[in-house]
């Protein structure tokens, strides 16, 4: 492998797998995946329970072997069984972290730091830090034993950053995380963009968009999709409109609507009208249905744009992969 200063310098990715396949008995779990995440990015692994992403983890960092197919880690090939430098460099953090019940937290880090041979002087100053940030400093003398599970979450984050690792595997890294502690771990995730790889699974999708710049998403063991996060957005925005009228005048309102040529479906949502217009007519569909409305003694009290996100965009993904299977 490349030494860090010469991979920095070329382009090599983080992670590229291509024709990634892998069975458990009659189960085939993953079906020639492929893809590529890129250094310095911050890339999103998304899927429903069981499309396959934890056995796709498990074959990156060599914990299970592959049917088939070709992995490179830092530029990297990668063959289970064989010992490999990128390790080095990169760190895991599995969704519900283990640790030894007995130890310290404060033991636990000074472990992996000597796991991994850190001069005593910087792990010291690291491990302080890190407690520091993760809030975990009064509790740093207790036994892991008495420690919840977001404490340990915690914990995990600050062992996984100890080594400043130049990639970072991380599965459901903030799924035991109340939401104050979910906004302090995405902040450092943010921070370490271009400075290191990180690429996480989680089902907490506005995380995802908040954070990431590129997401793969797979089911069944097959990619689906494989875009930078605004593209994704962008493919899947609907043009639609939010409107609001008097409770009364919803379904006349509704029926005015839907006269408009520029109009595709008018559906009720909550007390409102999703309006959702032809592709490309939804200045046309704004500029005259509002009008339109006014006329005709329609009450309007709201009329505002409705934003696509992430979440809306992956179902849209899944809904137009289960209808092609079903059209086969």
């Amino acid at each position: 492998m490349l030494p860090a200063g010469e991979r920095n310098s070329i382009k090599v990715e983080a992670i590229e797998i291509s024709g990634l396949t892998k069975s458990f008995g009659s189960n085939l779990v993953l079906d020639r995946l492929g893809f590529q995440v890129r250094r310095g990015s911050i890339h999103g692994f998304l899927g429903p329970n069981g499309a396959g992403k934890t056995t796709a983890i498990k074959i990156i960092l060599g914990l299970i072997p592959a049917d088939s197919g070709q992995i490179k880690v830092l530029g990297e090939p990668h063959w289970f069984g064989r010992k490999h430098n990128f390790l080095q460099y990169l760190n895991y953090l599995p969704q519900d972290p283990v640790f030894p019940e007995g130890l310290t937290g404060r033991e636990a880090l000074c472990l992996v730091a000597n796991i991994y041979r850190i001069d005593r002087r910087k792990s010291h100053l690291r491990i302080g830090r890190l407690l520091d940030y993760f809030d975990l400093t009064a509790a740093a003398n207790r036994r892991i034993g008495v420690y919840s599970r977001g404490m340990q979450q915690r914990l995990g984050l600050a062992a996984v950053l100890l080594t400043e690792p130049e990639l970072l595997v991380l599965d459901e890294p903030v799924s035991a995380l109340d939401p104050g502690g979910r906004r302090q771990v995405l902040e450092i995730i943010l921070k370490l963009k271009g400075r290191a790889t990180v690429f996480f699974s989680s089902h907490i999708l506005a995380d995802v968009e908040r954070v990431c710049d590129q997401v793969t998403i797979i089911d069944r063991g097959r990619k689906l999709l494989d875009a930078k996060t605004s593209a994704l957005l962008n493919r899947f925005v609907m043009e639609q409109y939010l409107v609001t009228v008097k409770p009364d005048q919803l379904n006349l309102a509704a029926s005015l609507i839907r006269k408009n040529h520029s109009v595709r479906a008018v559906t009720p949502h909550l007390n409102q009208l999703l309006v959702v217009s032809e592709p490309g007519e939804s200045l046309k569909l704004a500029e005259e249905v509002l009008p339109e409305l006014i006329r005709q003694g329609i009450t309007v009290t709201e009329f505002m744009p409705n934003r696509t996100n992430l979440e809306d965009a992956f179902f849209k993904v899944l809904d137009e992969n289960h209808r092609l299977e079903k059209a086969r």
